[in-house]
């Protein structure tokens, strides 16, 4: 004797419910025809290819990026990038100024090209002029900690030994003296004993360095040149285009 099952619409109900909760569900997302790492590496890649090899590489960066790898106080060099960029872009944006007239856009663009070359000559004269003095402040911060006075201490008989070395050899082979922050990444342990106060000592002499600069640069570029500089140099661009459209008019006159 054949025996069928008879399955009641409340039984296949139930059970159809039990599949779909028991399937796995797909949880991919409906719009997937945007793919943001393909175009962010676009991106990246463009900006390399457009902008970062040819401003950045070549002669002049690499030339530039010597001199400062390799200078005493790199933050003033990088500070007077920095202007030199920000004034480049001003002097662009006043020579492409449709609601100047040619001469009035010419001469303020000569007016703020001088006005960065004296800024910057002054910045950088008036940083070296203050170097002596601010190492004296430099010493006197730092011999404020019993590690900091150690490290200076030792930096001094270093450099009396190196100049004592240095009187019976020829100039282009005499050896340089130490600064503070070179002396204390290369002898600095022999007087810290504590890691984690040689590292704290090094941070705050690097800081109190770069500090002059700052303040200096700070002062002629976003006071001293706003107050003192431009005003004038505006007055005398007036001047010069009220004589010269003066002069236009007298000729057209005669």
């Amino acid at each position: 004797m054949m025996i069928t099952a008879k399955v009641t619409p409340k039984l296949n109900t139930q059970y159809n419910n039990r599949n779909i909760n028991s399937a796995p569900q797909n949880n991919q997302p409906a719009f997937t025809g945007f793919n943001i790492s393909k175009s962010y590496d676009k991106f990246c890649e463009g900006v390399g290819e457009k902008f970062c090899r040819p401003v950045l590489n070549n002669r002049l960066i690499n030339w530039l990026g010597d001199t400062i790898k390799n200078s005493e106080n790199a933050v003033k060099h990088f500070l007077a990038v920095g202007s030199v960029i920000t004034s480049g872009m001003y002097m662009k944006q006043t020579l492409t100024n449709d609601k100047m007239d040619k001469d009035r856009r010419q001469t303020l663009a000569t007016n703020q090209f001088f006005t960065l070359v004296l800024s910057t000559a002054g910045a950088y004269t008036m940083d070296n002029k203050l170097k002596s003095w601010w190492k004296k402040q430099h010493e006197k911060f730092l011999r404020l900690s019993p590690e900091g006075t150690a490290v200076w201490d030792g930096m001094n008989a270093k450099n009396e030994k190196i100049k004592a070395k240095n009187k019976n050899v020829i100039k282009e082979l005499q050896e340089p003296l130490y600064n503070i922050d070179k002396y204390i990444a290369d002898y600095g342990e022999k007087h810290v004993v504590d890691e984690k106060a040689l590292k704290k000592l090094a941070i705050k002499s690097k800081g109190f360095a770069a500090l002059r600069s700052i303040l200096v640069f700070g002062f002629v570029y976003r006071f001293f040149v706003p107050l003192v500089v431009v005003k004038p140099t505006n007055w005398i661009c007036d001047k010069y285009l009220e004589n010269k459209k003066a002069k236009q008019a007298q000729a057209l006159n005669k």
